[in-house]
């Protein structure tokens, strides 16, 4: 092997491990799921979960599903339900558990277009 693939062997493997250890912000949709609405971004509440899964998966974004304690099952399994048939890549967390991931550096999304 010639010194300089064992370089460009390194720089790829370093390149690598700090792509692992340090996460960038990706663009995301963070969906708020209310009693039986929908905030996308922290926008205003919004009833039809197709129109936003739709407009996800037109523009490829990934959704973090927030879910409020008071949310109903029939609003959380429609818009599972609408993500999942639109392929649209989708974490779902509950509302407080979204707080620590946040702080802690877990996720850290940008919002999305």
């Amino acid at each position: 092997m010639s010194p300089m693939s064992r370089v460009a062997n390194h720089l790829r493997a370093s390149l690598l491990l700090a792509a692992l250890l340090f996460p960038a912000a990706a663009p995301a949709a963070v969906i708020q799921v209310d009693v039986d609405t929908y905030r996308v971004n922290g926008g205003p509440p919004v009833s039809a979960a197709w129109d936003i899964a739709e407009r996800l998966s037109v523009t490829k974004d990934v959704a973090i599903v927030v879910m409020d304690k008071k949310a109903t099952k029939g609003t959380v399994q429609t818009l599972m339900q609408i993500l999942e048939t639109l392929n649209v890549p989708t974490l779902f967390t509950k509302k407080g558990d979204y707080e620590i991931l946040l702080k802690r550096g877990v996720i850290k999304p940008a919002a999305a277009p």
